[in-house]
């Protein structure tokens, strides 16, 4: 993640001033333990950018129903939130909303009126890591009775604002919040979830590739969503590619988005085997389905590796020097590689990821492949394990 903005003395001065005006409109709220345990329900504010903010979000929703089965939980979320939620059988109430960066008072009207068809009791508003936009404050601030609670910028306008903190991973960071209320829980690992349509597209996508069950599905992830240094060279990709196709004769699988899809398509071109590209061609419950059909993942620190982690898939990860891993990446897993050559300062990092070879990359998925073979049992178990029937209502407001 990159540093952490942090607002002015005097716009936190304006935040306190804020706080203590609105509390008494709001009325008494308790922050008492006992209180804190008894509720019940919870509001999420999910508008993150990043997908995989919102992907390491999914613990904490499967965290509060195992601590509290008869929790009730609605998340108001951008649309791109919203895929990752498709179906969560741990998600009561799934509602898209107008962007509160183009439409503020349309959100705010969305959001009361969420808040008031929450069950009786007590509530929990809440954002995740990814979501702590002032923004996003203001908004709670409108939505209703509720105790605020999470990360936020705007510190004062919370009741239980948490610290971020970038040696920590971001999903016990979320998981933080059901522990602020007072709970004793364990993070589990991310988890999405699809239904037969998205299922039955991934078969169809992939049976006519892989006539043989035993031949290993190797899917690359080259791309990053850009912005940060987070590359590696098209040259290496090229000879990881060739080199595992040639040991293992599997024709390789690409993904990524739309805005991808040329990239991918020109580092095609100059392998012996061009294999599949589905870029631009999945939702991202159709990325989850096809990826849960494959058996080993080769990526870039983006996105779609976390979608492959959170239907577990096994990978190999290329992780940029600047950013300490432990935050993102699930570093004592053992499904997982991944290579780290940092610590490098992010004001110095290249874009590209030097560090990492290609002998270190086609030796960590050989070594993966060796300890999970590819196996149309195990590809049958991943999708089962995400394959619901539950529609957690997603709506548009």
């Amino acid at each position: 993640m990159p540093p952490i903005a942090k607002h002015s003395p005097t716009k936190l001065f304006f935040f306190h001033l804020l706080a203590g005006l609105e509390r008494p409109l709001r009325g008494r709220l308790s922050l008492q333990l006992e209180h804190l345990r008894s509720i019940r329900n919870f509001l999420f504010l999910q508008y993150d950018t990043p997908l995989g903010s919102a992907v390491h979000a999914t613990p904490l929703f499967e965290a509060i129903k195992t601590a509290l089965p008869d929790a009730h939980i609605s998340v108001v979320a951008s649309p791109m939130a919203a895929s990752v939620l498709h179906r969560n059988p741990f998600v009561d109430r799934c509602v898209v909303t107008p962007n509160p960066w183009q439409d503020f008072r349309g959100v705010v009207r969305a959001v009361r009126q969420i808040h008031r068809q929450l069950p009786p009791g007590p509530a929990c508003l809440a954002t995740t890591l990814g979501n702590q936009r002032s923004r996003l404050a203001f908004l709670a601030m409108f939505a209703g009775k509720a105790v605020r609670a999470g990360y936020m910028l705007a510190t004062p306008l919370y009741d239980l604002p948490l610290d971020i903190d970038p040696n920590r991973s971001q999903i016990e960071s979320n998981v933080d919040i059901l522990r602020a209320l007072g709970h004793e829980v364990v993070a589990s690992e991310p988890r999405m979830f699809f239904g037969r349509e998205e299922a039955n597209y991934a078969l169809d996508a992939l049976s006519p590739i892989f006539g043989d069950a035993t031949r290993p599905r190797i899917v690359y992830v080259t791309q990053n969503s850009g912005g940060q240094p987070n590359q590696w060279r098209v040259e290496r990709f090229q000879q990881v590619i060739h080199a595992l196709s040639r040991t293992f004769a599997a024709p390789p699988i690409f993904v990524g988005s739309a805005q991808e899809a040329q990239k991918i398509d020109a580092l095609r071109e100059r392998l012996n085997e061009k294999g599949t590209s589905l870029a631009g061609q999945t939702t991202v419950p159709q990325l989850a389905a096809v990826l849960s059909q494959c058996d080993v993942v080769v990526s870039l620190d983006t996105g779609t590796f976390h979608v492959a982690r959170a239907v577990q898939l096994p990978g190999v990860v290329i992780a940029p020097g600047w950013q300490g891993p432990i935050e993102w990446l699930p570093m004592q897993h053992p499904r997982y590689r991944v290579l780290w050559g940092g610590p490098i300062p992010e004001e110095t990092a290249d874009r590209f990821i030097d560090e990492i070879s290609v002998e270190q990359v086609t030796a960590a998925t050989e070594d993966l492949l060796r300890l999970h073979p590819p196996s149309a049992t195990a590809r049958k178990a991943r999708l089962l394990a995400a394959l619901h029937d539950h529609e957690p209502a997603v709506v548009r407001a």
